[in-house]
């Protein structure tokens, strides 16, 4: 959302507004010898548009499914919760902002856009640094929040993150009220015609509060982002007994590194250009790379918060899928012979039937005459 403080014949300012005329923009964008750079990656349409896309469904299976099993399964929704439906508010406005921008010029050179261009390209930007502004506050509140039910009250990591949630609130309050409102009246940040009786922040006149604006709100961003990775840690290490534990929390950890990484990038890009104005006026262009990163950062954070309370019931619910009983089925072969089976059972057998009953040949009768004695 960069604004400019050239005019022309037409309009000259007084000592109480400023006057911003975008055909002077033009005429100084025309000089501009970025038409020649090589387009980056996420300055192309397909690829900006397919990075987003998929990084906020992602975020929004994860949020949707941590939000169901609070308030559906164990029943015990917190402040984290309240702080992560408002997350996964900010981040579709920021995701769908940006995607906007991409239509209208994101990613382009400012020069060929035209003042209709720019006014769209400045309005839809302008949304998306608010949005950006909202979302990072609200992801840090969501976990320290969710901190502060980890730790024991009273203890030095309950005090520290006591500490660092009232330093990130009023952080995001003061970057967002800036970033929604940029000057008097917010419409004169879009419409270059119309003049504003005072600017500030990210609507400043001055290039050099604008890029210390938007840096420090970076710097700052990335800082916070290091703090609430790193409060966790010592916790997370005493509580992990099991292997497969350890191995869960050391891909959290990755994960929100990953995180701090983009800030990083992010950070380096807007420096390197000076907030889209070094080494030539061009923030349609230089501004597409942080645009597109700011997006997956905060959609990518939303799926960290989310994985503690979604994870353990996913596994329950596999347990119950997957065989986990196991069992060995020994043989062992038998002698069947005649000879060994016939000995025990045939002999006693034998011993309990009549001698008649097993003769092979016809029975006879035999008489038996008794003979007196003496």
């Amino acid at each position: 959302m960069l604004t400019t403080h050239f005019t022309s014949s037409s309009c000259r300012p007084t000592s109480s507004e400023h006057c911003f005329v975008s055909t002077s923009w033009i005429r100084v964008s025309t000089t501009m010898d970025s038409a020649h750079d090589e387009t980056p990656l996420l300055n192309r349409q397909p690829a900006a548009l397919g990075i987003i896309i998929v990084f906020l469904i992602l975020a929004y299976v994860c949020g949707l499914a941590r939000l169901y099993i609070r308030f559906c399964v164990v029943h015990r929704p917190g402040w984290d919760d309240v702080f992560l439906i408002v997350v996964l508010m900010t981040t579709a406005l920021l995701s769908l902002a940006t995607c906007i921008a991409l239509i209208n010029g994101l990613g382009k050179h400012f020069a060929g856009l035209g003042l209709i261009g720019m006014e769209a390209f400045i309005k839809t930007f302008y949304i998306c640094n608010a949005a950006y502004c909202m979302a990072t506050t609200f992801i840090k509140l969501a976990l320290l929040s969710q901190y502060l039910t980890m730790f024991e009250f009273g203890s030095l990591s309950f005090r520290l993150t006591m500490i660092v949630a009232v330093v990130t609130a009023m952080w995001g309050l003061a970057y967002s009220t800036i970033a929604w409102f940029p000057c008097d009246p917010v419409s004169s940040q879009w419409i270059l015609t119309q003049p504003a009786t005072a600017r500030w922040g990210f609507g400043s006149a001055d290039l050099g509060v604008y890029r210390r604006t938007y840096v420090s709100h970076v710097a700052t961003n990335m800082v916070l982002d290091v703090l609430v990775c790193v409060l966790p840690l010592s916790w997370a290490w005493r509580h992990a007994a099991q292997k497969r534990s350890i191995y869960g929390i050391v891909f959290l950890f990755v994960l929100g590194d990953i995180v701090v990484a983009i800030g990083v990038s992010r950070l380096v890009s807007i420096a390197n250009t000076a907030a889209g104005t070094y080494p030539t006026l061009d923030p349609s262009w230089y501004g597409c790379v942080p645009a597109v990163l700011a997006t997956v950062e905060v959609n990518l954070a939303t799926v960290c918060a989310s994985i503690p309370i979604v994870w353990p019931v996913t596994q329950r619910a596999l347990s119950k899928i997957w065989v986990t009983r196991e069992f060995e089925v020994i043989s062992e072969p038998r002698d069947f012979r005649l000879k060994s089976t016939a000995s025990s059972y045939d002999g006693d057998f034998s011993d309990r039937m009549p001698t008649a009953s097993i003769s092979s040949g016809p029975t006879r009768s035999t008489a038996v005459q008794a003979t007196p004695s003496g």
